[in-house]
């Protein structure tokens, strides 16, 4: 990872109007969170503490930080960055030294003394999962440096996986996705395309959809494992068509067709799911969950279908509102 870039150099001015200031603080992605997380806990008719969705928030809201300071550690036209990024550049030293350093303290004292045993092994398995995210796609600098680290993690990860109190099978599976993303860091620093493989978006989606799921996944002690896997994949589908429809709009994308192609897919996927629902082959407890998401996807659509109409900020704000106004949906 490269040094911190010096405190002299030009950094944009630009004020965020008030109503970005959410977005720019990192609040949205932790309040999506913390929404999903209850309705997934009314569908399965479960109570959750409210140190669970605060240590769920506090942990997202670190990831996120995270993830955008670091973005611009590398950068060497700061005038080119967006509003959220140029507020992360002017305080990255005050981000990286004395507010994660604590965060990240509180966090530890949540998962010893307040998170159940069973969601904290969840969470840690998550944990190593997004280490290896933020080294590969979000840290710059030296490829060395970086696969080096990636390496020490992914090893480390492996062999804390071996020893946590989980069946074989969650070891097995936990240890093949961290191998797996070792693999595509890899890829990565060979100039191979990986977007093609697994694109930035789809994987921020999947493990935020994870980490939404993981005290419900434990707290419901599902017979199956059926219902868990279905409730991830639904909601990192919503996840993605978010993420992909605001890198097309502040990319300027022209060509919607793969963007079309995914908010069809999980249009499809939402719809099959409640016709399961109908036929007695799915739990009726997602009954609710689908008919949020089927209003998530039609709201996305909407948007995202007149997005020329909106500036890239307007837009990202009416497409975080699309995954959150629909959830009252799950409790009628």
């Amino acid at each position: 990872m490269t040094d911190l870039p010096p405190a002299s150099e030009p950094i944009p001015a630009r004020r965020p109007l008030w109503w970005l200031w959410p977005h720019v603080l990192s609040l949205e992605a932790p309040a999506v969170a913390v929404l999903w997380q209850a309705a997934l806990a009314h569908a399965h008719g479960i109570r959750l503490t409210p140190l669970l969705s605060a240590g769920l928030a506090l942990a997202c809201w670190v990831v996120y930080v995270l993830d955008r300071t670091l973005d611009t550690l590398g950068v060497r036209n700061p005038a080119a960055l967006d509003v959220r990024h140029a507020f992360y550049y002017r305080h990255r030293r005050l981000v990286l030294l004395g507010v994660i350093p604590p965060a990240l303290l509180l966090l530890a004292w949540m998962a010893l003394w307040v998170i159940p045993e069973g969601v904290l092994w969840q969470a840690v398995s998550l944990a190593l999962l997004v280490a290896l995210y933020l080294a590969s796609w979000s840290a710059q600098g030296s490829r060395v440096s970086r696969d080096v680290f990636v390496s020490c993690a992914g090893l480390g990860g492996i062999m804390l996986i071996s020893h946590m109190p989980l069946s074989s099978g969650s070891k097995l599976t936990l240890s093949l996705l961290v191998l797996g993303v070792m693999v595509l860091s890899f890829l990565r620093q060979m100039d191979i395309r990986m977007g093609n493989v697994l694109p930035k978006e789809l994987t921020a989606a999947l493990l935020f959809a994870m980490g939404c799921t993981t005290s419900t996944r434990f707290l419901a002690m599902p017979e199956t494992i059926a219902e868990p896997v279905l409730e991830c994949v639904l909601l990192a589908l919503l996840f993605a068509c978010n993420l992909h429809g605001i890198t097309c709009r502040e990319a300027g994308l022209k060509e919607g067709r793969k963007h079309a192609l995914l908010v069809l897919g999980t249009l499809v996927f939402v719809l099959g799911i409640m016709g399961c629902i109908g036929l007695g082959l799915q739990e009726h407890a997602m009954l609710g969950l689908a008919r949020a998401a089927l209003g998530v996807v039609v709201l996305h659509a909407l948007v995202h279908g007149t997005r020329r109409h909106f500036s890239a900020d307007s837009y990202r704000v009416l497409a975080d509102l699309a995954l959150i106004l629909p959830l009252p949906l799950v409790w009628l």
